[in-house]
């Protein structure tokens, strides 16, 4: 199930060699996340405006996507897709 958020979130960054950030943790309705892995990024227009994106999960196999407008420097959490059910 994914889970529509468009809301900002304050981003952890580790600053690449090459210049690129990459997102380590983001703190969300006094909650803060830690970052386990990182999947594809890419960079998108949307409504005029640039953004770059990165699909991450944390903990638990929740699976989050956030965007860095490329103007302005503000994340938002776009949305989150709920952990699946596994058999142990």
């Amino acid at each position: 199930m994914v889970e529509f958020i468009n809301a900002p979130v304050s981003v952890d960054l580790h600053i690449r060699k090459d210049g690129t950030v990459l997102p380590l943790a983001f703190s969300w309705r006094f909650h803060h996340y830690r970052i386990e892995s990182w999947g594809r990024e890419n960079s998108e227009t949307a409504e005029g405006r640039t953004r770059h994106c990165y699909l991450v999960q944390t903990p638990g196999l929740v699976t989050w996507e956030l965007c860095q407008d490329v103007e302005t420097a503000q994340w938002h959490l776009v949305r989150r897709w709920a952990a699946r059910p596994h058999a142990v």
